[in-house]
């Protein structure tokens, strides 16, 4: 099995977007839709205004890895955070809300992992959903869905714990 190290903290994934919120609503905003989506750059980069669907709490992605398509759930404040970005920007219905290339995307990470002295790729934020979603409790069956992997085999990858994360379960078990 793969072994992931690189990914953030959840207190470290805040004190990143706390950096990003205070420099660009357009950063804030991609980088808080990648922590809270665990979407791949190319996804985020395809998002328009109509993949949009507030009231079910969904964005559908529509090209995602192998030419799927799913649904991923985002959480009601960023759900009301992206119409408010589209308006100001004036982004047609049929257009990318961001239109970037995924290296200048790379490059936005990379800057503020930088700020909170953290060496960070995009996909970073895909391993630290995961991970945080793992921890939290979610079964392995919903993340393969969330995360749109076709193998339960490649969702296993985020069944790693650490010493602290161990200690937690072990702690909750009555002898």
């Amino acid at each position: 099995m793969k072994n992931i190290t690189d990914y953030m903290e959840k207190e470290q994934v805040q004190r990143l977007l706390d950096y990003a919120q205070a420099c660009s609503s357009r950063d804030y905003l991609m980088l808080r839709i990648l922590w809270r989506t665990g979407i791949r750059v190319s996804e985020l980069l395809s998002i328009r205004p109509q993949d949009l669907e507030p009231h079910n709490q969904v964005i559908n992605i529509t090209k995602a890895k192998g030419k799927k398509q799913r649904r991923v759930m985002l959480d009601p404040e960023t759900l009301f955070l992206l119409p408010e970005y589209i308006s100001t920007h004036n982004i047609p219905e049929f257009q990318p809300i961001f239109s970037l290339s995924s290296v200048q995307v790379w490059n936005i990470v990379k800057k503020y992992g930088r700020m909170i002295d953290v060496d960070i790729h995009p996909h970073t934020f895909r391993h630290s959903f995961a991970i945080h979603l793992v921890r939290s409790g979610l079964d392995l069956r919903r993340l393969q869905q969330l995360l749109g992997h076709s193998n339960l085999n490649t969702t296993q990858v985020y069944l790693q714990f650490n010493d602290q994360d161990l200690r937690e379960g072990y702690n909750k078990i009555e002898f």
